[in-house]
Formats: C-alpha cells, structure tokens, sequence
C-alpha cells in the first residue's frame, strides 16, 4: 500500500510517468533541458546510454529542488543542451 502511494506521488509531482529511455531518445524528446535520471547506466566509455527519466525542467534549480522531493536512490542530473556563446569558445577545447 504504502509503495503504491509513493507511485501515486511520483506521477503527480511529474506530470509525466517514468519511464526507462536511451539517452539519445531523451535529448531528441526534451533539448536543452534539465533532466533527473534514475539508474544511469553507462557505456564502456564515460558516457550516459539509458537511464530511467524522473522529472525534467528548463530551471536547473527546479531540478534540483525536485530530487530532494522524490530522494532518488542512483540518480543524475543532465543538461541536453549544448555549450552556447562565449562559454562555447572559453570551453571549447575541453569537448
């Protein structure tokens, strides 16, 4: 019972149902977004390949906010977006 009231509580927070993606899937459906993944699972190499989607918001601070809410045991928070105007250039050499 008690499990399926955090369920519940989840998907009212959200708006939107959890959902297990590939990183490219995520980037595609939400850019330039912040978004907090669950159970990130990565590639031999140090990069994302799928995780579970939580929540996802145009206000980093609001991301963050929201983990502290829902406690995500394994989680991550991601920016889809690229590295835009003059720190595009300051950074550039670190991509």
């Amino acid at each position: 019972m008690i499990f399926l009231e955090n369920v519940c509580y989840i998907k009212i927070i959200n708006k939107m149902k959890p959902r297990h993606a590939s990183w490219e899937t995520i980037k595609k459906e939400y850019p330039d977004r912040f978004v907090l993944l669950e159970n990130p699972v990565f590639a031999p190499t140090p990069h994302l390949k799928e995780a579970m989607l939580l929540y996802k918001h145009k206000n980093r601070d609001k991301v963050i906010k929201k983990s502290l809410e829902l406690k995500p045991y394994d989680a991550t928070i991601v920016y889809t977006g690229g590295i835009r105007g003059e720190r595009a250039n300051k950074y550039t050499y670190i991509l």
